[in-house]
């Protein structure tokens, strides 16, 4: 299992972008996401991540699969990747 997730948040043709603050990603346009917690699956860690950066509740979320990689020693590395689509009258 990865330690984390990502998250695109749809509202009408518009995708929620944050710019991050700290490091390691510190001024870097990204989806919503973080560290899975422990005990949870990768769609509840995704979940509490849009509720708790963006105030955000969306019914309707997809798995969108994984972005993999190798890591410089060789092992594999990877993050969940979601799509919510939220209702088209959201203020955010």
């Amino acid at each position: 299992m990865f330690k984390y997730t990502v998250c695109f948040v749809k509202i009408n043709n518009e995708i929620l972008m944050l710019n991050r603050e700290k490091p390691p990603i510190m001024g870097v346009w990204n989806g919503v996401g973080g560290k899975i917690e422990k005990g949870e699956t990768p769609d509840e860690g995704a979940l509490r991540e849009v509720f708790e950066e963006t105030g955000i509740k969306v019914a309707n979320f997809f798995s969108k699969g994984t972005v993999t990689w190798e890591t410089p020693e060789g092992e594999l590395d990877g993050i969940y990747v979601y799509l919510y689509e939220a209702d088209d009258d959201l203020t955010y």
